[in-house]
């Protein structure tokens, strides 16, 4: 990319990204290239691989508006793609364990990373030890001399838990780890964990960035020796993802602040009318003064985003749950979350969970995220779900 665009507020970024009009015959939108071959002008450039592209897994101007784009908002050097979320968490992971080293992985870790710990890193002799984010004073005494690496996700995918980052970053520095991050939650416009120190910086394109709810993406980012490894082992594993999903995440990114403050804005709202349902034990929301971590959010974050959770009293079943999510017609039932779409999912938390001090809801407990819908209509919906519910408690 030619041009560069400093000193710029987030919201001009997102709108300008990427472009390269002057390339493209002031074309603004990036062409979308579709190729395996790239041809070299001589025999020479092709065997000293000189081109500035070389073979379609290895990048186009595509997929290079892309990255860049990522890249800049994180203000990081460079970043690299996956075909999923749970892709770039593989990425760098793998970036930077290898065979006998012991990695620290936080109890309220997203569900499929912790199935890829506990399935795949035992198979390539990787130990690794679970530690309860809320209590890093623990988590030192869990550090051993083969700990290479901690990871963090911020909050917690489930249950929403704030992790002192700057303190993580100081225990990983102290200790001579690298830190990596899930930063899906918040992404680069409401926290950026290289800020604070963190190495490797993972966010699932799939939810805010993509916007619609209709590819599969990840972005790994990170800078110097960091970057190097991550490039390193995307091109050793043969990782590709579509030009076409690309092309859908650079026009995502365009309406990517907008789309994100009126989801943020819908969550705050619907959390606090929530805290007035008798039903409602919890609202478990970081942007909520109530929440055990909302200082510490407050210290660090930007801004929220539309996803929070809900824990309802003991004496509520869970039949009344689905008469309740049943009962809705703005919110879908379903998984993953980001888009433009308010939406719910039920889960069991003690099936995620492997030590005792981690927190595990005793009530039904309900995620809840809020897309762009008007915020009176998804106040609407949910009001009639409970007035279901209550028939049958």
């Amino acid at each position: 990319m030619k041009k560069r665009l400093e000193n710029f507020k987030t919201e001009t970024l997102t709108s300008h990204l990427g472009k390269n009009a002057d390339e493209n015959h002031g074309i603004p939108a990036p062409p979308l290239y579709r190729t395996s071959t790239i041809l070299s002008p001589d025999m020479q450039t092709y065997r000293n691989k000189s081109g500035k592209y070389t073979y379609g897994r290895n990048g186009t101007p595509t997929s290079e508006s892309l990255t860049y784009s990522i890249a800049s908002l994180y203000n990081a050097h460079g970043c690299v793609l996956a075909p999923s979320g749970m892709a770039a968490i593989t990425t760098g992971l793998m970036s930077i364990l290898k065979a006998n080293d012991h990695i620290l992985i936080p109890d309220s870790v997203y569900g499929s990373t912790r199935r890829f710990v506990k399935e795949e890193l035992p198979r390539l002799n990787i130990d690794f030890e679970f530690y309860n984010s809320r209590d890093l004073e623990h988590l030192k005494t869990l550090i051993k001399n083969n700990t290479s690496a901690i990871y963090l996700e911020s909050p917690g995918t489930y249950t929403f838990e704030i992790i002192d980052i700057k303190k993580v970053v100081n225990i990983c520095k102290k200790y001579n780890l690298k830190s990596i991050i899930d930063n899906t939650w918040a992404t680069a416009l409401y926290f950026n964990p290289l800020e604070f120190g963190v190495d490797i910086v993972i966010e699932a394109i799939t939810k805010y960035i993509s916007g619609h709810s209709d590819i599969m993406m990840g972005a790994v980012v990170g800078n110097d020796a960091n970057l190097i490894a991550l490039e390193r082992w995307t091109k050793n594993s043969g990782t590709y993802v579509s030009p076409d999903d690309i092309y859908l995440s650079l026009r995502g990114l365009r309406t990517l602040p907008l789309r994100l403050k009126q989801s943020s804005d819908n969550s705050i709202a619907i959390a606090e009318f929530l805290e007035n349902k008798k039903e409602v034990k919890k609202v478990i929301h970081p942007a909520l003064s109530q929440h055990p971590d909302h200082k510490l959010w407050k210290r660090d974050f930007k801004g929220a985003s539309g996803l929070f959770a809900i824990e309802f009293e003991n004496n509520i079943p869970e039949k009344c749950i689905d008469i309740l999510a049943d009962s809705c017609k703005i919110f879908g039932i379903g998984a993953s979350w980001g888009g433009y779409s308010s939406l719910l999912s039920t889960m069991d938390i003690s099936a995620n969970r492997n030590i005792k001090s981690s927190y595990i809801p005793s009530g039904q407990y309900l995620r809840i995220y809020t897309g762009s819908e008007q915020i009176e209509d998804l106040i609407k919906d949910l009001n009639l779900g409970f007035k279901n519910l209550k028939n049958f408690i």
